[in-house]
Formats: C-alpha cells, structure tokens, sequence
C-alpha cells in the first residue's frame, strides 16, 4: 500500500509541474490592442449659401474651395469632386512565447478597418456654370465608385 500513495503524490507533483509550466507560458505571453485613427484629406463641409447651382461659376467654386481631389467628365459636365476619407482600424493581438519548447511561436490576431467618406461633388456645364451639388457625409464608398460600381466579374 505504501507504493501506490507513493505514485500518487509523484503524479501530483507532475501535474502541478505542468500546470505551473502551462501557466507560466500564458502568463508571459502579450496581448495586444491597437486603435487607430486616420484622416486623409481636407475637411468636407456642406457647400451652404456661397455655392448655388444656376449661379456659382467653376471659377467662384475654385477660389472659395481651392483645387478638387478629383476630376472628371460626365455627359459633358465637369464634375469636381471633394473628398475626405475617415479610417478606423481596430486590432487586437494574443501571442503566446512557446519556441523554448515547440519551437514556433502562437500568435493569434483579428483586426476590424471601417472607413467613411464625405464628399461634396460640384457638376458644372460647359460654359462654367454649376447645374448641380451633391453632398455625401459619412458614405461606405467614395463618390466615383457609386457612380461606376464594378462589374461582376464572371
């Protein structure tokens, strides 16, 4: 009878070995979180009374809101796009230091990225005369992506 009581506290003594060892891997690990927070170019405000279609020209629309993010041409328009990009992106990062014993470490992540746009399009004919403004504030995608979307692609 002694042996077995004898076997007993060795596999106890082993036990609380291994879980101190597993403990002391979890514990010396890193977590991790990141936020970040990101503008990218010029705030984007409604366009107000300065601007108004039929009588603002692509030249009072120049000098009051300086050069446009982008250009293009539709249906004999010009349009002037003003764009300002919001990004917000979140990670968060578990690793778990095990190269002492298996060799590779455990890194586990998962990162979330949401991204808004606000945008003040300007349509102008082409004698330079506004015929018509959109204002976006807080859109999923930018101005030029809504008005050309993607083709499926088969």
């Amino acid at each position: 009878m002694p042996r077995k009581h004898h076997m007993d506290f060795r596999f106890k003594i082993i036990r609380i070995l291994i879980s101190l060892l597993i403990s002391g891997i979890f514990i010396s690990g890193c977590i991790s979180f990141e936020m970040v927070k990101r503008i990218e170019g010029s705030p984007v405000t409604p366009p107000g009374d300065t601007i108004q279609v039929g009588k603002t020209t692509l030249e009072t629309a120049l000098l009051l809101l300086g050069a446009p993010d982008q250009l293009a041409e539709m249906e004999g328009k010009d349009l002037l796009i003003y764009e300002q990009a919001l990004y917000r992106d979140n990670r968060i990062s578990v690793g778990i230091p095990l190269g002492d014993i298996t060799g590779p470490n455990i890194d586990l992540s998962a990162y979330g990225t949401l991204v808004r746009y606000n945008t003040l399009a300007l349509f102008f004919s082409p004698d330079g005369i506004l015929r018509d403004i959109v204002f976006e504030n807080g859109s999923d995608h930018p101005y030029l992506k809504t008005l050309f979307p993607e083709e499926d692609k088969k």
